[in-house]
Order: structure tokens, then sequence, then C-alpha cells
């Protein structure tokens, strides 16, 4: 069993940890692969992502293995003017449902929490496209490699 867990601020050593794996942040080759999530800025992310209403952040903790296995957030985009998520497993925890499991409880989340629509902008070739279409978000745009999929919460 899957569930949103807001991390304490103790704990984004695993966030760092996820953004620097070569193998889980592939799918953003293009745009520099790994991240470098420096502690200098956790106090200032934290402050704005757990206390900010247009922002939600939460790990993916999953109840069988005892352990966090990714991260999924939303955020409200200006240039969009919606809100956009972002959902990452890790690497060896994909093609297993938990992603699918994760997306859902952010959909639903994202509800509770007042949203009426979520986004997401993901490269045209990423095969997770497929798990937002399987679970309701349809194609809005597309343009260069990039494709905008949006779902009525």
């Amino acid at each position: 069993m899957i569930k949103l867990v807001q991390p304490q601020i103790e704990e984004l050593k695993y966030r760092k940890k996820l953004l620097k794996d070569p193998q889980t942040m592939s799918f953003n080759k293009n745009n520099g692969g790994t991240v470098d999530f420096n502690e200098k800025i956790w106090q200032p992310w934290y402050a704005l992502w757990m206390n900010d209403a247009k922002y939600y952040y939460a790990y993916i903790y999953d109840d069988t293995l005892k352990k966090y296995i990714g991260e999924v957030s939303y955020y409200f985009e200006e240039e969009y003017r919606e809100y956009v998520l972002n959902i990452i497993v890790e690497a060896k925890y994909r093609h297993l449902g938990k992603g699918k499991e994760a997306l859902e409880l952010l959909c639903q989340q994202a509800k509770e929490n007042g949203l009426r629509f979520l986004c997401d902008d993901i490269e045209t070739n990423n095969p997770a496209k497929n798990l937002f279409l399987d679970l309701g978000f349809k194609e809005v745009w597309a343009r260069e490699n990039i494709t905008m999929l949006k779902k009525r919460l």
C-alpha cells in the first residue's frame, strides 16, 4: 500500500538522494539529468513548499517496503496559469503500479485542497505519458517536445 507523507525538514536528505540518482533522473536528461538539492536551500525551500497554499509536496511511502520510494508535488505555474504536478518514483520501483497509486493519491489530495484541475507538462516521448492518459488526463496542447496533460479532479 502506498501513502503520501509530508516530510520533516531533516528528512530532505531523501530528496537530495533521489534527485542525485542518474537512473531515477534519466527522464530529465534533456534538462541536465540529476539535480543538486543543496542543504543551503533546504530551509527556504521547505518553508515555501510546506506553508504556501499554492504548493504541495510529499514523499511516496510504501507500507510493504517500509520506506520512501519517490516524491509527488504540485505548484501554481504562473506561465500556464495552472497547477502543475511532479512525480518521481525511484527507478527500481517503476513499472510496478506504485506510480499510478501515488498519482491517484496526489489527485485526491489536490481535490481535497480545493483544486479543480491538475496538469503536467511532460516530454512527449516520456513513457509515463500513458500512465497519465490511463488516469483520465487529456492532452491540452503539444509544442516542440512538450505535451501538456490536464485532468478535471
